[in-house]
């Protein structure tokens, strides 16, 4: 499972390519981290679009994101200026976040983007194709 240009149909019902801004989140399969552990997502597991960490913590966890070579070598598909939407989940009751790090040639965009997401909480993030070799985190 990878990047994937869905078609879409709009209000004339004319197939096109899935695009910024048609709003659609397909084919969700969830990975589920159980144990309280830091750990290193997959490009797999990236791409099947829902994170979630579902134990309870006694401290912050750390899920560190593919680096921008490996999701160049998984979804070889996408251009410059695509994104990709995923959803990570905290569904443990105390009071500890998941941090999502960036890996190697991903950039955290905007000088408040802490990357935490809080128990009880979810977040959406988005990957953005910036060049061949490069990615930006929103």
């Amino acid at each position: 499972m990878g990047f994937i240009r869905t078609q879409v149909a709009g209000v004339g019902r004319i197939p096109h390519n899935l695009r910024s801004g048609d709003g659609y989140v397909a084919n969700v399969l969830p990975k589920v981290y159980a144990a309280e552990t830091d750990e290193t997502v997959t490009t797999a597991e990236l791409g099947g679009g829902h994170i979630l960490q579902g134990t309870t913590l006694t401290s912050d966890v750390i899920y560190t994101l593919p680096t921008s070579v490996l999701i160049e070598a998984e979804w070889p598909e996408m251009d410059v200026g695509d994104s990709y939407c995923f959803y990570v989940g905290n569904t443990q009751a105390g009071a500890f976040d998941v941090v999502i790090a960036v890996g190697a040639g991903t950039t955290a965009v905007g000088a408040n983007n802490s990357l935490s997401v809080p128990p009880q909480a979810g977040r959406m993030f988005v990957l953005v194709k910036t060049s061949a070799t490069t990615h930006d985190l929103y």
